[in-house]
């Protein structure tokens, strides 16, 4: 019988066969991580996001006391000073390009200057995205108890006050030592305003006038041989000193066929050495002509843009005042019979960008703390700290927490914090946040401006040093990958958590104090200024806490804090819009106002009132510039407004707060075609992921 033969193992074309499906499949399982990871990414990502807007909206609605009278897009402009920059109520929230060239086309050239008409105006990423909501007009700060303050001159009392939003704009004057008018301003309570008529010898120019009020006198109400007779008029007490006021009105302007509506905030400067053509000491008063004051620059960055022989008439209402603080030099002492004063801690200038920014710490007089200022009802309110400023970069977290012991960690909100040794997301290395302050990085001067992790002292305005391991001054360290800091002790043989810290200082020349060695900052209050990997930013948007109610559209729309009633007449008797429709600045689309009374009517129904409506800005109207609110949801659809009352509708009030977290982890690239470079951009933008939240509350002074 023949011999069978039995096969054993496996041939090699069948272990090639196995080995092409296992790779078959292991390709297959590798074609899902990628997208696995970005969904993972992506879902860390939106927690992120989530828990950034809830910090803050937190944060914001625990200090509603303190919530901005609004806070409005700007625009940034080449003036003889350097950039500046202006409101421009016209911006969509959701529009995050920059500013187009005066023809038409938008240009960035290869250094990432955004250029209008020649002249770069600033990075994009200074003047684009989260940037162009920057304008943070009434952020209302109670003067706290006083304390300590470092100085190198020697330690004084204070009132120390953190901007909610800093760090600030602002631009230090080499020869006064002092800011800018108007870039960060510091102002007082409104002053009570009285309605006067010299006809009458009222005010009496003979009487010791009250220091918290003001009056109000029209043109017909002045006296033949008086100043500015004929013209509309404010009152003010006379000073020896100088003093600055601030003075905000809507008024009726010869524009063309029809006057139309427009508003200002302008700062009167008062003082006896000096003559100015808007204002005249009689008697006891300083004298102010409203139509005069049109001819100063707008406080918000307008021009000087208003002819006064075109000036027709004030809106009595809209005139408000407030005693503006004056701001001291570093080493000038705090005066006990005037509490309307304050220094800035903390201030320097980027020589590569030109930005000058304040870290955020004021100090103010300590008299203010116990200071009470008269209200419109006889009663007294303690004196408060308004300050317009211009938010330095949304893109800057900012974390506050108190000094842990010495080993503890801190978690930042953001889990990677970006360093300099990353690229931007236009491909040019990233410098820092721009805030030119000690850095023990940087041996030279020069260097100090790439900065990428800021931690500032609030209770003095020094910068704790720090993020530099092994050097014996460095007080913390920073896990960039995972966003924590740890702190050391630079001193052991002194109890507490001892930590170096540069002062500021009087010298422009040298604004910082060599490392100081603090002793026990145990609980000190610190905030953290830092990036985070990604083009984060967290920023608020608030609706005008009482909006003014105007008569007439103009060209470029509405200004901040305005509205109009839908058939509203102007001065030729033509109704203005549709009339079951309240208008706002386009700048407000999304937000939610409360209308405190609106009288309507529809056919064959009598004129009647609906009290505290909601509603929500959700038009838009293009050729008029504005957006606007639809009162028909609320009260029918044959609704519409009725004037018989002499108003339709008034007490209009912002009812909403939005915090809106941006980041876009995509890149683009810089080339030598400035056009081309603005649609990159442009097309990077659409990558932006967003989160939003938002919060019923009518808040603000």
């Amino acid at each position: 019988m023949p011999r069978r033969r039995e096969r054993n193992g496996t041939s090699l074309i069948e272990v090639l066969v196995v080995i092409v499906i296992l790779l078959v499949g292991i390709l297959a399982v590798v074609q899902i991580f990628p997208p696995g990871l970005a969904l993972l990414r992506a879902t860390r990502n939106n927690t992120v996001a989530a828990q950034l807007a809830k910090s803050e909206m937190a944060r914001i609605l625990g200090q509603q006391g303190q919530l901005a009278e609004m806070i409005v897009p700007v625009v940034y402009v080449n003036t003889a000073s350097g950039v500046r920059v202006q409101i421009d109520t016209n911006r969509r929230p959701g529009d995050l390009m920059p500013q187009l060239d005066t023809d038409g086309f938008g240009r960035i050239n290869v250094n990432g200057d955004v250029v209008v008409n020649g002249n770069p105006v600033g990075k994009w990423y200074h003047v684009s995205g989260p940037n162009l909501f920057t304008r943070v007009i009434g952020e209302t700060k109670p003067v706290p108890g006083p304390r300590t303050i470092k100085d190198t001159t020697g330690d004084y009392l204070g009132s120390l006050v953190q901007l909610t939003f800093g760090p600030a704009y602002y631009y230090n004057d080499a020869n006064t030592l002092v800011g800018e008018d108007g870039v960060l301003q510091v102002y007082g309570n409104d002053m009570v305003r009285r309605r006067g008529d010299r006809n009458f010898n009222q005010p009496s120019d003979r009487r010791r006038p009250n220091s918290w009020e003001f009056y109000l006198v029209d043109g017909g109400g002045t006296v033949s041989g008086e100043p500015f007779d004929g013209e509309d008029q404010i009152w003010l007490p006379y000073s020896n000193a100088a003093v600055k006021y601030r003075v905000s009105f809507s008024f009726i302007y010869d524009n063309g066929p029809n006057g139309e509506q427009y508003d200002v905030i302008v700062q009167a400067n008062l003082d006896p050495n000096q003559s100015q053509p808007y204002a005249s000491p009689y008697g006891n008063y300083w004298v102010v002509s409203l139509k005069q004051l049109v001819a100063l620059p707008d406080l918000n960055g307008g021009a000087n843009q208003f002819d006064p022989s075109k000036f027709i008439g004030v809106e009595g209402g809209s005139v408000r005042c407030q005693r503006v603080f004056k701001e001291l030099r570093r080493d000038d002492l705090f005066d006990a019979a005037d509490p309307y004063q304050y220094k800035v801690l903390g201030y320097g200038k980027n020589t590569q960008s030109g930005r000058g920014f304040a870290v955020g710490t004021i100090v103010v007089n300590p008299e203010a703390f116990d200071f009470r200022v008269r209200t419109s009802g006889g009663r007294t309110e303690p004196l408060i700290a308004r300050v317009d400023y211009t938010v330095f970069d949304w893109r800057i977290i900012r974390d506050d927490f108190r000094v842990p012991a010495v080993g503890d960690t801190v978690k930042l909100s953001v889990n990677v914090v970006r360093n300099l040794r990353r690229l931007g997301a236009d491909q040019v290395p990233y410098t820092g946040v721009d805030l030119a302050v000690p850095n023990l990085k940087a041996p030279n001067a020069q260097d100090k401006e790439q900065n990428d992790f800021v931690l500032v002292d609030t209770d003095s305005g020094g910068i704790v040093l720090g993020g530099l391991p092994g050097d014996a001054r460095s007080g913390y360290t920073v896990d960039y990958l995972r966003g924590f800091v740890t702190f050391r002790d630079c001193d052991p043989n002194v109890p507490g958590v001892n930590l170096y810290v540069s002062y500021p200082t009087t010298d422009p020349n040298q604004p910082w104090t060599d490392p100081i060695l603090s002793p026990d900052m145990s609980g000190h209050s610190l905030r953290a200024y830092y990036m985070g990997s990604g083009e984060w930013s967290v920023q608020p948007f608030k609706a005008t806490r009482q909006y003014r109610t105007a008569w007439v559209f103009r060209a470029n729309g509405l200004g901040p804090g305005e509205c109009l009633v839908g058939g509203t007449f102007d001065g030729n008797g033509n109704p203005q819009g549709d009339p079951y429709r309240i208008y706002f600045p386009i700048a407000d689309l999304g937000q939610k106002v409360v209308v405190g009374e609106m009288w309507v009517s529809a056919p064959g129904v009598q004129p009647y009132p609906i009290y505290d409506q909601e509603l929500e800005i959700d038009g838009l109207d293009g050729p008029r510039n504005v957006a606007y609110a639809d009162i028909r949801g609320r009260a029918g659809q044959s609704t519409v407004f009725d004037f018989s009352q002499g108003y339709a509708a008034r007490r209009v009030r912002g009812a909403s707060v939005k915090v809106r977290v941006l980041w876009n982890s995509s890149y683009f690239s810089l080339t030598g075609d400035p056009e081309q470079n603005y649609r990159s951009l442009e097309e990077w933008m659409r990558s932006y992921r967003r989160s939003e939240t938002e919060s019923m509350q009518v808040g603000g002074r």
